[in-house]
C-alpha cells in the first residue's frame, strides 16, 4: 500500500486497503462504489496494534465516523492494542528523563551517568542527548546488573567480611536457597526503598545521605524495567498488565501524560467494557512467540518494527535503488530473502559474515564498573553526604497528580508524540531481541 499513515485519513484508507483485500465489509452498504462481494464481519472485531499516533489516530477516526448509519462505516469493529515494544521504549525513555537529562543530575560521583561512562566512555555525549530505546536499554541493563550484584556483595561483606570478601566465594561455600531468599528480602528494604521512606528513617537532617537516596530510588525504576522485560520475554500478560500501574503513575510524573492516559483507558476497556471473549482474545493476541522457544516472546509492534527494518533498509536498496517503489515491490518477497540467506549461510558456515554476532563479553566491562562503585562507595550510606541533584520520586507524583486531578482520553501536556515513537526505536534485525 503507497498510502502516508501519518494522518487520520492515511490511516481511514489503510485500514479500508486492508479490509478490501481481505474481502470483509458490509454487503448491504449502497454507497460501496467498488461493488466487490464482501462478507458481513457481523459481531468479529479486527485487532489493530501500533504505537502511541496511531492509538491517537485510530480514536480519532473513530470519533469523526461516530454519526455514520451502519457500524462498518463508524469503524465499529476496529479495536485498538497498546503496542508493548513502544510502551517498553517509554519506559527507558522515563528512566532517561528522570536520571539523565537534568544536568545536574549528572554530576554526582554516584550518578548513572558517572557509571555509564566507565562502561561506555565514546558515547556519553549521544547517551545525554538522545540515546535512542536500543542503548538506552543497554545501559539499563548493564548497570542495574551490576549495581545489583555490588548490593549483594556489600551486603554479604558486611554480614561475614572475613569469609566471604567477593561474590565467588559466597557461591563457592553453596549457600542454601533459604539463605539466598532471606538475603534477597534484606536487600530489598535496605537497597530498594524509595526516597521517602529514606528520608522518613532519619530525624536528624545531618544523618541523610542524599546520593545513597537517589540510588535507591534508581535501582526501584530499574527493577521495575527488569519485571517488564521478563514478563514480555516469558508471554506472562497478567504480570505486564501488573506492571502497568506502577509505570502509569511515573509517566504521570515524569511528563508522559499522553501514556499515562493510555494505558489507564486501555485497562479500563480490557476489564470494564469489554465482554469476556474479547478480554481473551486481546490477552491471548498482544504478544506472540515468532521462535516457538522458551522465553523468545515479543509483542506486535516488535514484529511490525522488524519487518520495517527489513523491507526499508536491509533489502531496500541502496543508493538509486532505494526508492518507494523497489521498497513497495520487493516487500512481499522479504520471507523468501530472508530464507535464501539463511539457507546459504547454512550450507557455507558464514556466520562471521551475516549480520549475526557473538553477544559481547562483557565480564571486564562489568569489573572495571564495579571496582568505579566501590570506590565511589555507591551502595554504603555515609551520612550527611550531599548531592547537587536530589531526584525527584515521579511514582509518587505521578500518584498525587492521578488522584488529585484524575485522567481523561483527551489529557496532554506532552510535548508532541513521544520521541519513543520515532525511527530510533527500530530493532536490530532479527536479532533484535527485548531480552538483549
Amino acid at each position: 500500500m503507497d498510502i502516508s499513515q501519518s494522518s487520520v485519513q492515511g490511516n481511514i484508507q489503510a485500514l479500508a486497503a486492508l479490509f478490501k483485500q481481505l474481502g470483509i465489509g458490509d454487503p448491504t452498504d449502497p454507497d460501496d462504489k467498488d461493488q466487490v462481494a464482501r462478507s458481513d464481519v457481523g459481531d468479529h472485531v479486527v485487532l489493530v496494534h501500533g504505537d502511541l499516533a496511531t492509538c491517537e489516530r485510530v480514536q480519532s477516526l473513530r470519533q469523526s465516523r461516530g454519526e455514520e448509519t451502519t457500524a462498518f462505516r463508524r469503524f465499529q469493529l476496529v479495536i485498538f492494542v497498546i503496542g508493548l515494544f513502544h510502551l517498553k521504549m517509554a519506559c527507558a525513555d522515563a528512566i532517561w528523563k528522570i536520571f539523565i537529562h537534568p544536568l545536574k543530575a549528572r554530576l554526582d560521583e554516584t550518578s548513572l551517568m558517572k557509571q555509564v561512562a566507565e562502561i561506555r566512555p565514546k558515547e556519553t555525549g549521544k547517551i545525554g542527548s538522545k540515546p535512542g530505546f536500543r542503548r538506552m536499554h543497554e545501559v539499563i541493563r548493564h548497570v542495574g546488573a551490576v549495581s545489583r550484584l555490588e548490593c549483594w556483595r556489600q551486603e554479604i561483606s558486611t554480614r561475614r567480611p572475613q569469609n566471604f570478601a567477593t561474590l565467588e566465594a559466597w557461591a563457592e561455600s553453596a549457600p542454601s536457597l533459604e539463605d539466598v531468599e532471606k538475603i534477597a528480602n534484606v536487600l530489598v528494604r535496605k537497597y530498594v526503598a524509595n526516597a521517602r521512606s529514606a528520608r522518613a528513617r532519619y530525624d536528624v537532617p545531618d544523618q541523610r545521605d542524599q546520593q545513597s537516596e537517589n540510588i535507591r530510588m534508581r535501582e526501584r525504576y530499574f527493577l521495575l524495567y527488569e519485571e517488564l522485560t521478563w514478563a514480555l520475554n516469558a508471554g506472562d500478560i497478567g504480570s505486564v498488565e501488573d506492571c502497568f500501574m506502577p509505570w502509569v503513575f511515573i509517566f504521570k510524573g515524569c511528563g508522559k501524560h499522553k501514556y499515562a492516559t493510555q494505558m489507564v483507558h486501555f485497562l479500563y476497556d480490557l476489564h470494564f467494557v469489554y465482554p469476556v471473549q474479547l478480554r481473551r482474545a486481546i490477552r491471548m493476541n498482544i504478544l506472540c512467540n515468532p521462535s516457538g522457544k522458551k522465553h523468545h516472546f515479543r509483542a506486535i509492534d516488535w514484529w511490525v518494527e522488524h519487518n520495517n527494518l527489513y523491507i526499508k533498509r536491509i533489502y531496500g536498496g541502496q543508493s538509486s535503488n532505494h526508492t518507494k517503489h523497489h521498497i513497495i515491490k520487493g516487500s512481499a518477497l522479504i520471507e523468501v530473502f530472508k530464507k535464501v540467506r539463511i539457507s546459504l549461510e547454512d550450507t557455507f558456515a558464514l556466520d562471521h559474515r551475516t549480520y549475526r554476532h557473538s553477544p559481547p563479553k562483557m565480564q571486564q566491562t562489568f569489573q572495571k564498573l564495579a571496582r568505579y562503585m566501590q570506590d565511589s562507595k555507591t551502595h554504603i550510606h555515609i551520612p550527611g553526604r550531599k548531592s547537587a541533584y536530589s531526584i525527584s520520586d515521579a511514582w509518587e507524583a505521578g500518584m498525587y497528580k492521578m488522584f488529585v486531578t484524575g485522567w481523561s482520553r483527551s489529557d496532554g501536556g506532552e510535548d508532541g508524540i513521544a520521541a519513543e515513537d520515532t525511527a530510533e526505536g527500530e530493532v536490530d534485525g532479527e536479532h533484535g531481541d527485548l531480552d538483549v
